[in-house]
């Protein structure tokens, strides 16, 4: 027999979980009996044997499981269907892409800025007391200001989805609908309405009031198909944008915070008029249209309808610009009556919206289970 002292048993680790700890004397006796055994959830080893004539520690239980919990949530309490994300989570991304915005604005005007040094025309542009003003004039004169106006806008596309990628909440798609994607038929359909909307209540109060609203204000551009596939390609793409940031990430940002749809709805829709330097009555129409595309998500569980809205109210109206019918950007001028028009225009919409919705029994809502 080995006289040296034998070493007291180490201490068990976390990874020797189950394993059995004998005492000196039973491993010295031969007996495998072990003195203390490792439960996964004790902080310490449990005592089976206990000290002479003493019991040893009972087992413990496993503490239950916790219950999986499942919520229904609307379109503006999605970022809640990502365990990962946090209550911080919504002003991080929002920096991360305010920062990824300001540097695509910067890549785009640096060619503009360029511009000055070879065509003096751009220098009149840029360099004018008004220069959003003058931008804007040029822009159905100048497809290059045309790109540029739209395309300044529509890189918040891209901006938004670099910080979600970064941050989320995942998948991306939660920021198009409850389903986690975009609806695509659903889309279609909703600009299907959209355009009987907005093209045939215009003919439809000409008709009755026997007035006709069409007016010169200057001749079509040179290069019209340009400006015309401009106007069928970026133009979307920047009203596709502008409902990302205003009805996707702000609502859902709001619904965070806020369960009340009510708020997510209200809220962002004065920052949307705000984007939009319109006189009194342009900026009311705007803030309907923004509150009308908040609702449309809300009820639709998706930005499908407001896109389609957007998409197809810019459109027209840009149309209508480049043809010299209308003046998209006035600034001036409008009135009461014009407000009124617009404001029954977008609401046959939402009305149509809601009974297609209604007949097709759209999805409003996404469960969870956490």
């Amino acid at each position: 027999m080995s006289t040296q002292p034998r070493e007291p048993y180490p201490r068990v680790t976390a990874l020797q979980e189950h394993q059995h700890v004998p005492s000196q004397a039973s491993a010295a006796a031969g007996d495998k009996t072990p003195d203390y055994i490792n439960i996964p959830w004790q902080k310490t080893p449990v005592n089976l044997q206990g000290s002479y004539g003493q019991p040893g520690d009972a087992y413990t239980q496993m503490p239950p499981a916790r219950p999986a919990v499942t919520r229904v949530l609307g379109y503006h309490r999605l970022s809640h269907a990502d365990p990962k994300t946090r209550w911080w989570s919504p002003l991080v991304e929002g920096l991360i892409g305010i920062g990824v915005f300001a540097g695509l604005s910067l890549i785009i005007t640096l060619p503009l800025l360029a511009a000055i040094f070879v065509d003096p025309y751009y220098a009149d542009v840029l360099t004018a007391s008004d220069p959003m003003q003058s931008l804007t004039d040029s822009a159905f004169e100048n497809p290059w200001m045309f790109a540029y106006l739209f395309g300044s806008v529509a890189i918040m596309f891209p901006s938004l989805w670099i910080a979600r990628l970064c941050l989320g909440p995942r998948p991306w798609g939660l920021v198009h609908s409850v389903s986690g994607r975009m609806r695509w038929g659903w889309l279609l359909l909703c600009i299907g309405l959209a355009v009987v909307v907005f093209v045939g209540l215009p003919m439809l109060v000409g008709l009755f009031t026997g007035e006709s609203q069409t007016v010169t204000l200057h001749e079509p551009p040179q290069k019209l198909w340009i400006f015309i596939v401009l106007l069928l390609t970026l133009v979307p793409v920047q009203c596709y944008a502008e409902e990302l940031v205003f009805r996707g990430y702000l609502m859902q940002t709001i619904g965070r915070w806020l369960k009340h749809p009510a708020f997510a709805i209200l809220l962002p829709a004065p920052l949307f008029m705000l984007g939009h330097t319109y006189d009194l009555w342009g900026q009311a129409s705007v803030l309907c249209m923004g509150i009308a595309a908040g609702f449309l998500a809300w009820r639709t569980g998706g930005l499908e309808s407001g896109i389609a809205l957007h998409v197809v109210n810019n459109v027209i109206a840009m149309f209508g610009g480049l043809m010299g019918t209308a003046d998209p950007f006035v600034q001036e001028g409008s009135t009461f009556a014009d407000f009124a028009v617009v404001f029954a225009i977008e609401l046959a919409y939402v009305l149509a919206v809601l009974w297609a919705a209604k007949r097709r029994k759209v999805q409003r809502t996404r469960e969870v289970t956490h």
